[in-house]
């Protein structure tokens, strides 16, 4: 049976007035309980006593917030057992203790949204803050100097999470004395935990659910894959629905990668299986997973699959299950999952011959105008956004075991891996699966073009098996330099191509003219002189200076 998440969050309890007041680290403990006949949503228990106008406030404000998140998400209401226990200090002082502020506001928030949705929470952090509104609003407490004392002598505690003193315009719940205290208190707590100032739940959840939670939390109560909660900003409720309940495919896939290429496959087979169980028991077949998973595989740097990754990673009667489920658009996809699950037809045996030796000055005006636009879309942050930053994380995220390789066959296997590992970070989520063949081909013709003015395929070889020049690190360095620089070629005529595509007969002639203008000397000198009308519907060579101005621009910065 599968075992149930209790919500757990520390708190602090406070004794003693003004200057002497201290606090000691307790916690809320919430455990989400089947409905009961009688119509008691709330049941209190434990060694620390509530007091009433704090069980009122949770049933009339925090409960409400629950429910509406619950409900958002598709779940059914929950009853909650809550409690409060004593830690270490607390238990020495040998004290009857009674929570009667709202300081234990959102570690009780968090213990029932933990035990509501199933999503545990991490044991280093202390929140504090009293939640002010059925919105989700969190305002000040009080005696915070007293529980960054708290936080200081708790070596489990790395992050103290508090209401946002410095944007809180209203001093009902602290004075202006208190307030300066605080604030002092918070940023002296940054010499030994890391704080942090949240104004609602929205910013709070964001803090204390990891995106592994999150996600399996979706699959195994069932808000997976929800997409008509609108994504906006209306209030902080409506905000924390839509970030636990939108995107989670792309954390799933995201997730996924990132275990396996860390070696920890029982987590890779563990959030697996609850992928397909969600789909199962909805009798759905997922969408392109063999494509998906087939392509995160081949991308996995050799090693790792082949020391780190334990076969099958998806059970063969669990595969079975979701086929039965599979439509006329799938069954291309289906045989590709059953190869994925059990690690088949993975392992590339490539040939990697070695190859043989072989002015924009003036400002914008009318005429330029269109031309102005369509390169504001490809600049260097335009692509670094759309591509850019993709290949530069595949590139980091591609760990090697050793800057070493062992054989040839080890050599071109990572090529090809890593060839695949970059277009699987530029297009996360392809309709069909891996072609090997043509794989093996457009990874040795890349690293033949990478490698053509420094010694070919077999200097990349021969650094990489003997170790120089950081081996095959550096390989892999210089085959993401030409992967980049050849996605952005190919980006710019995109962009170039679709715009003009998309102009009228004069518009294409004003562009052209625009774009002769401004490219000048980097233009053929037989074509400068040469009407823009030549080369309204011949436009290749315009985009072809463009990329000429571009790498020109860029090897300057380069020798700089």
């Amino acid at each position: 049976m599968e075992k149930r998440t209790t919500g757990r969050a520390k708190t602090s309890l406070v004794f003693g007035q003004g200057d002497r007041q201290k606090a000691v680290i307790s916690e809320i403990v919430v455990r989400a309980i089947k409905i009961t006949n009688d119509d008691a949503r709330l049941h209190f228990g434990g060694n620390v006593e509530l007091s009433g106008s704090i069980k009122n406030h949770i049933g009339e404000t925090i409960l409400p917030i629950i429910n509406n998140i619950t409900n958002s998400l598709g779940l059914s209401p929950k009853n909650f057992e809550i409690s409060a226990v004593n830690l270490g200090a607390a238990s020495s002082l040998d004290i009857g203790m009674n929570i009667s502020g709202f300081s234990a506001d959102v570690p009780m928030f968090l213990g029932m949204l933990s035990a509501g949705l199933q999503i545990p929470l991490a044991e280093d952090f202390l929140a504090t803050g009293h939640i002010a509104s059925v919105e989700g609003d969190i305002s000040a407490v009080k005696a915070i100097p007293a529980k960054v004392e708290a936080v200081k002598a708790d070596k489990t505690i790395r992050r103290f999470i508090h209401p946002d003193l410095d944007n809180d315009l209203s001093l009902a719940t602290l004075t202006p004395l208190e307030k300066n205290r605080g604030i002092k208190a918070i940023m002296a707590a940054n010499a030994f935990v890391r704080t942090k100032a949240v104004e609602g739940i929205d910013e709070l959840i964001r803090e204390v659910f990891t995106e592994e939670g999150i996600v399996l939390a979706s699959l195994r109560e069932g808000f997976f894959g929800i997409s008509k909660i609108p994504d906006q900003f209306n209030n902080p409720v409506k905000d924390c629905v839509s970030f636990l309940a939108l995107r989670n495919d792309k954390r799933f896939w995201e997730i996924l990668q990132r275990y396996f290429l860390a070696g920890e496959c029982e987590k890779g087979r563990e959030l697996l299986q609850a992928f397909a169980k969600f789909h199962i028991v909805r009798q759905l077949y997922p969408a392109n997973i063999g494509a998906m998973l087939s392509s995160l595989i081949c991308s996995l740097p050799p090693a790792v699959r082949r020391l780190k990754t334990c076969f099958p990673i998806l059970d063969t009667n669990v595969c079975i299950m979701l086929t039965t489920f599979a439509k006329d658009p799938d069954f291309d996809d289906v045989p590709v999952l059953f190869d994925a699950a059990q690690g088949k037809h993975l392992k590339q045996r490539a040939h990697i011959a070695p190859t043989p030796e072989c002015d924009r000055t003036e400002t914008s005006d009318s005429t330029c105008k269109a031309f102005d636009e369509v390169v504001a879309m490809i600049n260097e942050q335009a692509f670094a956004q759309k591509y850019g930053i993709a290949i530069d994380s595949a590139r980091g995220s591609f760990v090697l075991n050793s800057i070493m390789v062992d054989s040839y066959d080890e050599f071109a296997d990572t090529i090809v891996s890593f060839y695949v590992h970059l277009k699987r970070h530029i297009n996360p989520t392809p309709v069909q699966s891996v072609d090997m063949d043509q794989s093996r081909d457009d990874a040795t013709a890349l690293l033949e073009r990478a490698f053509h003015t420094k010694g070919g395929c077999e200097a990349a070889y021969t650094q990489s098996i003997e170790g120089t020049r950081s081996g095959m690190r550096s390989v892999l360095d210089i085959l993401t330099e030409q992967f980049k620089e050849e996605e952005r070629r190919e980006y710019v005529q995109r962009v170039f191509k679709d715009a003009l595509n998309s102009l009228g007969w004069n518009d294409r002639v004003d562009f052209v003219r625009g774009a002769m203008k401004r490219l000048g000397s980097f233009l053929p000198e037989k074509v400068r002189d040469e009407p823009p009308e030549r080369f309204a519907r011949d436009y290749e060579t315009i985009i072809r200076a463009y990329v000429k101005s571009m790498d020109n621009v860029n090897q300057l910065l380069n020798s700089m």
